[in-house]
């Protein structure tokens, strides 16, 4: 299945360090540097879980012109994602996200501090009709289109509007993970925000469960998303849709390892299974088990269908 990802494109990039002793000048742990290593992040993670499924993935977004940029095409072409949609923006700088991870010689590394950089994209008459130029591109004889707005302006709430109607009436099935504007996005077949992203996109307190399900009812006549998955850490998730809803607890019954690209994982699975034609409740079982998946391991690791396999294949011995 042709899959599109339009959105905002992340390095993730992680300093391996050993701690040894504290330092002279201040009461600060020193650490000693062991090696650098580069993922994708943001949209770029949601593009190489629809890939890692079986998908046939074209990414769509802004980066810079710089060595992150071309760091990030590589990552993504090695994964066999075509990322000739990826626009550079002169004088800007890709997004990257540094996770300084350290520990002693016999503990697992524990991430230390995170160093963010890069801003929103400012998109002059030339960036925009390139970027418009390249997902038409992109979205011809996809299936499957996921929108990963990290508020970076890859993919804005007024940009999407028309562009959504348009592949939703033609059947295409569109996914939407917004960190920070949910609820300006319009149309879309599903959303899955985390707990807190749903209540702050619909104004209300999440404190039980009553609240849970008012928050979701609004935001879904909010959006007018014919699907509404939150996730909700170690309680799972619920869904909420047609015809009906239901609360599916977290699969494995493990504490998370790093929440890092969870919710990545969820979006494109779920929206790879509806495209699929998957029953939504299904659809939403198959994504709490990529989520738990994805906690389960360090960094943002793509969830493959193997490992989605192997999973369920646990859960029926259970």
């Amino acid at each position: 299945m042709r899959a599109l990802v339009w959105g905002d494109f992340v390095l993730d990039e992680y300093w391996r360090c050993l701690t040894r002793r504290v330092s002279r000048e201040a009461p600060v742990v020193v650490l000693d540097y062991l090696d650098r290593a580069v993922a994708g992040g943001g949209a770029a993670n949601a593009a190489l879980n629809l890939g890692a499924l079986g998908a046939r993935v074209r990414v769509v977004g802004l980066i810079g012109d710089d060595e992150p940029g071309r760091e990030l095409r590589a990552l993504l072409g090695a994964a066999k994602v075509d990322a000739g949609g990826l626009v550079p923006v002169r004088g800007a700088a890709t997004v990257v996200k540094t996770r300084v991870v350290a520990g002693s010689v016999h503990t697992a590394l524990q991430q230390v501090v995170r160093i963010d950089r890069g801003h929103p994209f400012a998109t002059g008459r030339a960036t925009a009709a390139a970027l418009a130029a390249a997902l038409g591109r992109g979205a011809a004889a996809a299936r499957a289109i996921v929108l990963s707005d990290y508020g970076y302006d890859s993919v804005t709430p007024a940009r999407a509007k028309a562009a959504v109607a348009r592949w939703v009436d033609a059947g295409v099935t569109v996914g939407l993970d917004a960190r920070y504007r949910l609820a300006e996005y319009r149309g879309v077949s599903l959303a899955t925000p985390n707990e807190s992203e749903a209540a702050a996109a619909a104004g209300v307190a999440i404190d039980d469960e009553r609240a849970l399900a008012r928050a979701a009812r609004r935001l879904r006549r909010t959006l007018g998303a014919r699907h509404l998955i939150v996730t909700r850490g170690r309680d799972g998730l619920t869904l909420w849709g047609e015809p009906g809803g239901a609360s599916l607890d977290a699969w494995g019954g493990h504490e998370a390892v790093d929440v890092t690209g969870a919710g990545d994982a969820v979006v494109a699975t779920a929206t790879l299974a509806l495209a699929a034609g998957a029953p939504p409740l299904a659809a939403a079982a198959l994504a709490n088990v990529a989520g738990s998946v994805a906690v389960s391991r360090r960094g943002a690791v793509a969830v493959t269908a193997a490992e989605l396999r192997a999973a369920l294949g646990r859960g029926r011995g259970r």
